[in-house]
């Protein structure tokens, strides 16, 4: 068998070439995302570990030529797949993999320092440290933390915020047993009308689309601070912006932003949204770093390698999203 891995990180490496000698599976690693200037790489692979530029999203001819190849699964190595073009991949027969859990403690751990650091209006405070000015914080002890999805991420976050010793509310389509009786359920409007902090822990799909609104902006408790370590268009950076200009939201900790797979390959400097964004005191924007531990970046591998052989040998694997 032999596996073709597009995006291949090179901290991945050696994790992958143990993965290789174990299972008897030639990898070949392409650094660059799937295009279509290299797509010809896959003829003679049996199948392929990528990650959804944007490309994936629009390019009917990718999925053809890999079709056309020989190619009959995609093991995506992130857990998000709202970069895939559902149609064309059933069209063209593909079955799809995600990596739902790896490592949740290098997201959960990076959202809980989010917490903390827009609490502790880290962002102004960096941004003014050569005149010395300070910014008056608030402790964990005396907020309401709302968090929004309560998987394997959103429950790593519920259980730090409740060991420092503050209180969470949370919001999540399921509840998780390992929360109840320590944590309080409430629906959406409540979150937001109650929290000093929100921590979003959601996927990407139609319904959480811009489910930061204005109208939900107008709702949040006045002065408090967004925390996004999901997807970036779960917020309407458009609304986000007036609720800060407004002064409806305190603060905000974004580690992704709309929008942000456009400019994967030329740098976040060139997103407006981020230019943006990053002119207010009150905002910190990282570049979708939350996930990125070295333990993450080899569970990633491992698993996206692992689904691809299930899917060629069996026609099945755990993480079958398509």
């Amino acid at each position: 068998m032999r596996l073709i891995y597009f995006g291949a990180n090179p901290l991945a490496y050696p994790a992958i070439r143990t993965w290789s000698q174990r299972n008897d599976v030639e990898v070949t690693c392409v650094r660059e995302g799937l295009n279509a200037d290299n797509i010809g790489m896959v003829e003679g692979h049996d199948g392929i570990c990528l990650y959804l530029s944007d490309v994936m999203r629009s390019d009917e001819n990718i999925y053809r030529t890999l079709h056309e190849y020989g190619i009959r699964q995609l093991s995506i190595t992130a857990t998000g797949v709202d970069g895939l073009n559902r149609q064309y991949a059933k069209q063209y027969g593909f079955h799809v993999t995600n990596v739902p859990g790896y490592s949740p403690t290098s997201v959960g751990h990076f959202a809980l320092m989010s917490v903390l650091m827009g609490l502790r209006c880290i962002a102004a405070v960096e941004k003014d440290v050569l005149d010395s000015r300070t910014m008056i914080g608030r402790e964990l002890s005396d907020v309401t933390v709302g968090v929004l999805g309560t998987g394997r991420i959103g429950s790593v976050v519920a259980d730090g915020v409740m060991a420092l010793g503050g209180h969470v509310i949370a919001c999540s389509a399921r509840t998780n047993p390992l929360l109840e009786g320590r944590v309080r359920y409430v629906d959406f409007d409540r979150l937001l009308e109650q929290s000093d902090v929100i921590s979003i822990h959601v996927p990407l799909t139609e319904e959480t689309y811009h489910q930061f609104d204005f109208g939900a902006f107008s709702r949040m408790k006045e002065g408090s601070c967004l925390v996004n370590t999901a997807r970036g268009a779960i917020v309407d950076t458009e609304a986000l912006l007036a609720a800060l200009d407004a002064g409806r939201v305190g603060g905000a900790v974004l580690d992704c932003v709309e929008h942000e797979e456009q400019y994967m390959a030329t740098g976040w400097k060139n997103n407006p949204l981020v230019q943006r964004l990053v002119r207010y005191p009150n905002v910190m924007v990282t570049p979708h770093v939350a996930y990125y531990t070295q333990r993450a970046v080899d569970e990633i591998a491992w698993a996206a390698l692992d689904n691809a052989k299930n899917v060629i040998e069996t026609g099945r694997s755990v993480d079958m999203v398509l």
